[in-house]
């Protein structure tokens, strides 16, 4: 019984000490407008903080973050910029402008960027960059509403939201470090200590990662509310906007919950069907069990309620409407909403041609999965009118048409001229290199990594697959360099490393079939 009782008491304690501020809303601790205090809630730059540079060293991470290809910070993966967006962009930056005119301190530089997601999302990303979605220009009914999605997002660059990210995952590297190290110093003639310690770091790091962090986020969300309504009602937008944005995002958060539900059930049908299989021994099955059983179960239901990253919209909505009653701010309440400008920008012109292709694209990509390939090619046509002929998203839904053709060498072509587009998603040189690798072109995949490499960084989580090209290559001896590199970097990736350089040696050493 001594493990359980160490576990429970290390969760109570945790619990104890990290749950300080529960019960108590973020805006009841700011007593006065929150304009007035952000400064002083601003999250402290990361880059400079001693834990972030032990850290990096721990990692041997190089301390300049990785930037495009022309010189912008990247997106992250899977974000796709709509094409010929620039109108709205242009737009949100002038509402952006005015939202900030009242901002008493620093103003820092900011692009908005429009993705092509059709939901009703928003967020702020490094390198000082909201991300708008599509589906939120099509979905709003003002430039009032918008203003509060950008006032929003623009109050987390204010305060200086992404760096708390940065010190937690620093703190996670050196709390990770140091647990490794102690553990490997456990006496081997003791494996129950091992195993005592071993859980007790378990349910440590399961506390911070599903309770503490968490709950960190969801300040920041509050605080980006509050000062994001101190903007937009200085600015004379209409402050009773906040109730239609937030009951978007309920109505958004119902469907995701539905998804994630629908996603969790089938989850546990395949390991029930795994293990009902017959396929695994009684003792693999057993460790299915002792999962279920392990420190996360015990924060399981806390987890439930904590580790959203957002309060529910009907919260925010609650909390802000409290705010507002205390500070007495109906000032803007009566104020008409700007729903002809908007619609002007929106739904005339080049932006109504930007949205209507980005639909075109979703049909295209549609079309080809149901291998109507001759609707999707006239599709596809029709949305590279104008000029955007060589927009990356294009040329790769052209790849995945010309590659249900057979025609395996104008999808080559198609990634050849996605790559060269200073908004090619990584994925696009991963095909292309693939496509190379596999036509026995490994000198020119090789080519198409370093291209990669150059422009989003992060060349060490490459060195697998460059060992294997340049061995395929003939360049046994570069792939042994590459291989020495591997060896000194820390984590799982060096044995991915061993095993690129094990299979790519013994590969090249079989005769020809």
């Amino acid at each position: 019984m001594r493990r359980p009782l160490i576990l429970t008491g290390l969760v109570l304690s945790l619990l104890a000490g990290g749950c300080t501020s529960v019960g108590k809303r973020t805006y009841e601790a700011v007593p006065s407008r929150f304009i007035d205090v952000a400064q002083e809630r601003r999250v402290p730059d990361a880059r400079g903080s001693s834990m972030t540079a032990l850290a990096a060293s721990l990692q041997k991470q190089p301390t300049a973050p990785a930037r495009g290809f022309d010189g912008r910070d990247p997106l992250p993966p899977g974000t796709r910029e709509l094409a010929g967006a620039e109108p709205l962009q242009r737009y949100a930056n002038q509402i952006l402008a005015r939202l900030l005119v009242k901002w008493p301190h620093a103003k820092p530089p900011i692009r908005v960027v429009v993705t092509t997601n059709p939901a009703y999302v928003a967020e702020a990303v490094p390198g000082g960059t909201i991300l708008i979605s599509q589906g939120v220009f099509i979905n709003a009914r003002d430039e009032d509403e918008l203003a509060f999605i950008l006032a929003h997002e623009v109050s987390h660059i204010l305060l200086n939201h992404l760096d708390a990210d940065r010190h937690h995952a620093a703190q996670k590297t050196i709390e990770d470090t140091a647990a490794g190290a102690l553990l490997s110093a456990v006496p081997r003639s003791n494996p129950e200590m091992a195993r005592d310690a071993t859980l007790i770091y378990a349910s440590y790091r399961t506390f911070q990662d599903v309770v503490v962090q968490p709950s960190w986020t969801r300040q920041q969300e509050d605080e980006a509310d509050l000062l994001g309504f101190d903007l937009l009602e200085m600015a004379l937008y209409n402050g009773r906007v906040y109730k239609d944005a937030m009951e978007r995002f309920a109505d958004d958060a119902g469907k995701q919950k539905a998804k994630a539900e629908d996603e969790r059930r089938q989850f546990e049908s395949k390991i029930n069907n795994m293990m009902a299989s017959g396929q695994y021994s009684a003792g693999i099955n057993a460790a299915f069990k002792e999962l279920a059983s392990g420190p996360a179960k015990m924060l399981d239901e806390l987890g439930k309620q904590l580790k959203a990253g957002h309060n529910s919209p009907e919260q925010r909505k609650e909390d802000l409407s409290a705010y507002i009653t205390r500070q007495k701010l109906f000032g803007t309440a009566l104020r008409e909403r700007s729903r002809s400008a908007y619609e002007k920008v929106v739904f005339q012109g080049t932006a109504l041609k930007a949205l209507s292709r980005s639909v075109l694209m979703q049909r295209a990509d549609s079309l080809i999965a149901h291998g109507d390939l001759d609707e999707a090619e006239t599709t596809l046509k029709e949305i590279a009118k104008g000029g955007f002929e060589s927009d990356p998203y294009l040329r790769m839904t052209y790849y995945r048409l010309h590659l249900k053709q057979n025609r395996p060498d104008l999808a080559v072509r198609d990634l050849e001229i996605a790559v060269k587009s200073p908004a090619a998603p990584p994925e696009a040189f991963d095909f292309l290199i693939a496509e190379h690798r596999a036509g026995g072109r490994a000198s020119q995949a090789l080519v198409v990594l370093d291209g990669k490499d150059r422009r989003f960084g992060g060349a060490e989580r490459g060195y697998p697959l460059r060992i294997r090209l340049l061995v395929e290559a003939g360049r046994t001896p570069e792939a042994g360099v590459v291989m020495e590199q591997c060896r000194t970097l820390r984590g799982p990736l060096v044995r991915d490393c061993e095993d690129a350089w094990s299979q790519a040696t013994v590969a090249s050493l079989s005769p020809p079939r």
